[in-house]
């Protein structure tokens, strides 16, 4: 029962903190822009009202005790150690060409093996992120 607590404690915060982000930070944060089709302060505030609906669901129905039994250290540092190489190495190579290997890495790390799962998540989601940001926001990336 402990765990379905703290699970509905960790989604009413979700929620409050969406709603920080959505009327408070967001507003205070983003550029105001007359260009691009999408304007700074609309995608960060859609994914606000997601977090907020994610922190609803887990407050209505929290999934109970699915945590590991252990926590590996080695594979946290590792999985670290290789955002922070990856952030580096963009900030030489760019976006397009680091994003894809750092994510199979990341989802090779995490134990995912499934085939079509590791094409999105290498290649999909970087052509995502690059489409929203460098298409939608017209923002560069690195």
């Amino acid at each position: 029962m402990q765990a379905k607590t703290s699970d509905r404690l960790l989604g009413l915060f979700l929620i409050l903190l969406a709603v920080a982000f959505f009327a408070t930070i967001i507003p205070w944060q983003a550029q105001a822009a007359d260009y691009g089709w999408l304007k700074p302060r609309t995608l960060p505030r859609i994914l606000a009202m997601v977090l907020g609906l994610c922190g609803l669901a887990l407050l209505i129905r929290p999934p109970g005790d699915v945590r590991p039994r252990r926590f590996y250290w080695a594979r946290a540092m590792l999985f670290a150690g290789v955002l922070v190489l990856g952030l580096a190495a963009m900030s030489w190579l760019g976006f397009v060409l680091v994003a894809p290997p750092m994510a199979l890495v990341l989802m090779w790390l995490a134990h995912e093996r499934r085939p079509l799962w590791l094409v999105l998540g290498a290649a999909g989601m970087p052509a995502a992120i690059w489409f929203t940001v460098v298409v939608l926001l017209d923002r560069p990336l690195p």
